[in-house]
């Protein structure tokens, strides 16, 4: 999706807000870190993107998440920063929520392989010599 189409999205969901590409940063990146956090991948977040020109894109994941959960993303993060849409953001909350299940449940197995990050993320290796946490299987002692 280009810039400048998820720009008017993001400003259509602030009641009409005309807040620049450089403002929409920090809500767009925090928008794609939980995004990244959900489902353990490493997709570039929109400050990583080259935006100097006007076809420039967005385009790591389809166009319906940007709508589903990147723009009720960023409004959340926008209106909890900024305080002033306190009956608002519960809902872009909700809405976020909603979108990061949609996408994790249609999109887990099919994350192009240069942005899953590392598999062992959130494992603790337990004591590989410890019968309760260590390696399973057959442990046969050949000193006879």
């Amino acid at each position: 999706m280009l810039i400048t189409q998820i720009q008017k999205l993001f400003n259509d969901a602030l009641a009409g807000e005309t807040l620049s590409y450089k403002e929409m940063l920090p809500h767009l990146d925090a928008a794609i870190d939980e995004i990244n956090a959900k489902l353990n991948t490493i997709y570039p977040v929109f400050s990583e993107v080259p935006h100097e020109t006007y076809d420039a894109e967005y385009n790591f994941f389809p166009d319906k998440y940007i709508r589903m959960v990147v723009i009720p993303g960023a409004a959340w993060h926008f209106y909890v920063m900024d305080e002033e849409g306190l009956q608002t953001a519960p809902q872009y909350q909700a809405d976020f929520e909603n979108g990061k299940f949609i996408m994790q449940r249609d999109m887990l197995y099919k994350i192009p392989e240069e942005y899953q990050d590392d598999d062992h993320n959130g494992f603790i290796v337990g004591d590989p010599e410890s019968d309760i946490f260590g390696e399973r299987g057959l442990v046969v002692d050949i000193d006879v």
